[in-house]
């Protein structure tokens, strides 16, 4: 199998990005941020094979990144067996 990764700081802490922020990244609102974190998490989901396995990275310093991961995970019903998720300090 073959893991295909996803860093989320810039989608969990938007000051990361600091070219082209405002068409990228519309809303700022925590709302559309976990809206934009979630669009971007399906499309790795979408290109991910049936033997690829989804990784999504984040980090304490990543923002929200946590926060959107988890209700991602959640409101998808996906399994923690169905994608790996690291998180450092």
């Amino acid at each position: 199998t073959m893991r295909i990764g996803l860093g989320m700081a810039a989608l969990g802490r938007p000051g990361y990005i600091n070219l082209a922020r405002d068409s990228d990244l519309p809303s700022r609102t925590v709302e559309g941020m976990q809206g934009r974190a979630n669009l971007v998490m399906d499309e790795l989901l979408l290109r991910c094979g049936d033997d690829d396995t989804p990784w999504l990275d984040c980090a304490r310093s990543y923002g929200l990144s946590e926060k959107f991961v988890g209700e991602y995970l959640r409101s998808n019903s996906i399994n923690p067996e169905e994608v790996y998720v690291s998180s450092k300090w």
